[in-house]
């Protein structure tokens, strides 16, 4: 990945993430990423989502992920800056609680460089 685009991917996680209070990295054939759409859409919170499949960088926004979180997969949910992980972990962040925790945080984390 060139330097350039490596800039690019950057930007464009950390002004998402820091943009919108759900934000999820998902593809748009994925089943897990509709059952955690849906999720959202259940209990009224809005969400952004990028569709790596169908955005010119999403292999390297997918790399990139990678390295800020540790995960390869998605969807890729994160709240407020804190990543929640994929679809199992978000509906069992919503069952416990947390969901709704991470929802009413003033604060928002920072991500971590990478």
């Amino acid at each position: 990945m060139s330097t350039q685009i490596a800039s690019t991917v950057r930007s464009l996680i950390r002004t998402s993430i820091a943009a919108n209070p759900v934000m999820i990295f998902s593809k748009s054939f994925c089943p897990y990423c509709l059952r955690v759409k849906d999720l959202f859409d259940d209990i009224s919170v809005p969400y952004k989502a990028i569709e790596l499949d169908e955005h010119e960088y999403g292999s390297e926004i997918q790399q990139h992920l990678k390295k800020i979180s540790g995960q390869s997969t998605v969807p890729n949910v994160y709240i407020k800056g804190t990543h929640v992980g994929g679809s199992d972990t978000t509906h069992a962040a919503h069952e416990s609680g947390k969901l709704k925790e991470l929802l009413n945080k003033d604060v928002w984390a920072t991500l971590p460089d990478a």
